[in-house]
């Protein structure tokens, strides 16, 4: 998901694992809003068991009534008689526990799962958006791509450009200075380095762009690499 937001320009501000307790779910909702995130997706926990309980914890936090959502159970109605259709369970029926993952935060709407049987869940409030995604991987991305892609691509402007650049070096410390020149060189790139263990061979570069037109961002992250490659041949021993 990091890799897919970041074309959009959305950078992962901070990633919190959440045990299946309603309070604490709404407790980290609440400190990623009111620490600035725009944005917060949950994963895991909007299934038809007792534990599954992430939709109660989205409603906790911003105090709202969990109700039967109308269009979400069409959904959740319709996948379960498809999967009856394909023989893949034994009855289509809606019983309580199908039910219950229509059961949505007032003022949430679906984001339709093709692949499973739980809905995905927006609900907008405060000027944040918290998106709730089931947590099985297929059925999670499938999601993500069909629904949440394009409902943010269609409040996001520009475009963006990355490249990642591998040089063989040893020592983050002694490039911090590099990517700084390089920065400062080409203003409107960013840089971001990720180090292995001391001893091993090898640093790796994200450098990336966000802007208008895309072969310009490509011109600038094409340069700032050169510059970063130019820098460390000149001021860095080998090795």
């Amino acid at each position: 998901m990091i890799e897919r937001l970041k074309p959009l320009g959305l950078i992962v501000k901070e990633v919190i694992i959440v045990k299946d307790d309603v309070p604490e779910i709404a407790k980290a909702i609440n400190r990623a809003a009111d620490d600035g995130c725009g944005l917060i997706i949950t994963s895991g926990g909007l299934g038809p068991t007792h534990d599954d309980m992430t939709l109660k914890g989205v409603a906790e936090a911003y105090n709202l009534p969990l109700e039967i959502n109308e269009e979400a159970l069409a959904i959740v109605a319709r996948q379960y008689a498809a999967l009856h259709e394909r023989g893949i369970i034994k009855s289509g029926e809606m019983t309580e526990a199908r039910r219950k993952m229509a059961i949505f935060p007032r003022g949430a709407r679906p984001l339709d799962n093709r692949v499973g049987g739980a809905p995905g869940v927006l609900l907008a409030r405060d000027g944040v958006e918290v998106v709730s995604l089931p947590g099985v991987p297929h059925e999670l991305m499938w999601i993500f791509d069909n629904q949440l892609i394009p409902h943010l691509s269609e409040h996001i402007e520009g475009v963006y450009y990355e490249e990642v650049l591998s040089l063989p070096l040893r020592d983050e410390s002694t490039l911090a200075p590099l990517i700084d020149e390089a920065m400062r060189r080409v203003p409107s790139v960013w840089i971001k380095s990720l180090v292995k263990p001391y001893g091993d061979i090898g640093i790796k570069f994200w450098i990336s762009a966000r802007g208008k037109e895309k072969a310009e961002l490509e011109a600038k992250v094409k340069r700032a690499a050169e510059i970063l490659v130019q820098l460390a041949n000149e001021r860095l021993p080998s090795g």
